[in-house]
């Protein structure tokens, strides 16, 4: 990418980027997959084919409740089931080509590192000590809250967990839901101490945070600051009467320790494995880029806002960079939510096999819910990777059959520049980190093959400028699409005996080099062919 003011390239940057940390109570599935993860890598790719320093990592979400409950469900222990969603969705990233740095699960050294983090704030009294009511279950001794907790949005009235309600975005603790009947929702209410970040006693930070950030949130998170900040802001339990997660002691050694809570928690784990990613606590970065369901807003926009401007406050060794929070809406699965309970999951893992990965990755970003809810129906992707992906490549590797053999040895027709520069530019604008959008950059990518596939049709052979600018616009398609196609990158790689993209990106700055070997014919492998029996079954989801 250039600087607009002047044409010259822009100068290298350290940009950090994360996705929500998936809950390892199952695999990753298509809404997942479409959402958060793989505009991330997406994103972390683009950027490295612009030449920036990138680290690019995330871990399991080992602490959140969900592992509990539905451990409890399925009739195992939190820790088979941790262990056997890790190597799931590793499985599944690596299926994906999601080329992340560094994807872990919180070790003996993480938890040290946010119980520090944590304990610090409190003993600089960032946190106040509040009695609040829970549901509380007296057969067991226990307080019921975040997933253990169902009910009614206070709000929205759309069904909801404890916590931050999937369908408006808004916080709600555990006690104010609507009570449903059989649920521990409907327990009777019991007062407990907990320590709590107060977001009203950091409004003023909260609100100038906002007013000097030259970052654009997208419409359905500046929604949620809007709406949260129209009002009293919350205060959010950091923490709870639970043994499950990190426990702290701060209220003296003659009380029970409580846990941290899990969503706070989340933010500390972005800047601990990013570090490691990075291998240096103090490296510095330029830009913080995070991928996330809308359901997770509210918290990214004030919890950890807040949680990053404390530790900055209080001397940590935390930077507080431009921070871009990047949201998307829920994929739905032919009309309905992708739902376990209801058997309307569509399993990543399955379908990568099934399609191929660039096949995925191409019309999940077609479809990507970026703005609104989008729809994935399994027969309608078929069509639209035959009809987009499929028939053009095929079109393309046979009318470029007649060219083996030749190099590119002369400036490309006006007709190829032009094209050139038109599909640079739809690149470009899609990959740029002020309106990031994958579904604009796997609409490039197929612009581009149509184009090649349509014009490839009536090449001259004899014409070297028509034969140039073919294999030129070809070429740059190895750098454009590896974002979004790495495989198809490897293969124009292999077509012109190039560099192998395979852990090197091609970089933006060399695209008018042509490549010095000669044109060897475009192979790209079929879609696997489906198992004989069928879609596997399914496991169960993450949150």
């Amino acid at each position: 990418m250039t600087d607009p003011s002047d044409g010259a390239p822009s100068p290298q940057r350290r940009i950090n980027v994360t996705f929500s940390p998936p809950t390892p109570n199952g695999d990753l599935h298509l809404g997942h997959l479409a959402g958060p993860v793989l505009n991330s890598d997406v994103c972390a790719r683009s950027q490295k084919i612009l030449g920036h320093d990138v680290a690019f990592a995330t871990s399991t979400d080992d602490n959140q409740t969900y592992v509990v409950t539905t451990a409890e469900r399925l009739g195992t222990i939190p820790e088979a089931l941790i262990q056997h969603a890790l190597d799931s969705v590793t499985r599944s990233l690596d299926l994906a080509g999601v080329d992340v740095d560094l994807f872990e699960r919180p070790d003996a050294e993480y938890t040290a590192f946010v119980r520090g983090f944590f304990t610090l704030l409190w003993e600089h009294g960032a946190f106040d000590l509040r009695e609040i009511e829970l549901p509380y279950d007296a057969e067991t001794g226990e307080y019921k809250a975040e997933a253990f907790v169902t009910g009614r949005c206070p709000t929205c009235l759309a069904h909801a967990r404890a916590g931050v309600c999937e369908a408006c975005g808004l916080y709600n603790l555990p006690g104010a839901l609507l009570p449903v009947a059989d649920t521990a929702s409907a327990l009777p209410a019991k007062a407990v101490s907990v320590w709590v970040l107060d977001l009203e006693r950091y409004r003023s930070m909260i609100t100038n945070w906002y007013r000097t950030t030259d970052v654009e949130l997208r419409p359905d998170l500046a929604k949620v600051v809007s709406d949260t900040l129209a009002s009293r802001l919350p205060y959010i339990p950091l923490t709870y009467p639970t043994a499950w997660g990190i426990t702290v002691d701060w209220d003296g050694p003659d009380v029970q320790p409580q846990a941290i809570n899990a969503w706070p928690e989340i933010y500390v784990g972005h800047v601990y494995w990013l570090q490691q990613a990075r291998m240096d606590p103090f490296a510095p970065c330029d830009e913080l880029v995070q991928f996330i369901g809308i359901d997770n807003g509210f918290y990214n926009a004030f919890v950890y806002v807040t949680l990053a401007m404390l530790a900055a406050r209080h001397g940590m060794s935390i930077s507080l960079p431009r921070t871009r929070t990047v949201t998307n809406q829920y994929y739905m699965l032919e009309g309905r939510k992708f739902s376990t309970s209801k058997g309307d999951v569509r399993w990543a893992k399955d379908y990568l096999e099934t399609v191929g990965r660039d096949r995925a990755r191409f019309v999940l970003g077609l479809t990507s819910p970026e703005l609104q809810q989008a729809e994935f129906s399994e027969p309608i992707a078929a069509a639209t990777i035959e009809a987009r992906y499929d028939a053009p490549l095929r079109a393309i590797v046979d009318a470029l059959k007649p060219l083996t053999g030749r190099r590119i040895g002369a400036a490309p027709s006006p007709w190829w520049a032009a094209a050139a520069k038109a599909s640079r530019g739809r690149f470009e604008d899609a990959y740029r980190l002020e309106n990031f959008s994958v579904r604009r950059a796997a609409e490039a990518v197929a612009l581009h093959l149509e184009v090649l596939a349509l014009r490839c049709d009536g090449i001259r052979p004899d014409d070297e400028s028509d034969v140039a600018g073919a294999l030129q616009f070809l070429w740059t398609l190895r750098t454009l699409g590896w974002p979004v196609t790495p495989d198809l990158s490897e293969h124009i790689s292999t077509a012109f005996s190039a560099e192998s993209t395979i852990g090197k990106p091609p970089l933006l700055s060399d695209l008018a080099t042509p490549p010095v070997g000669a044109f060897h014919g475009l192979t790209v492998p079929p879609a696997p062919t489906p198992t004989a029996a069928g879609i596997p079954a399914a496991e169960p989801a993450t949150t």
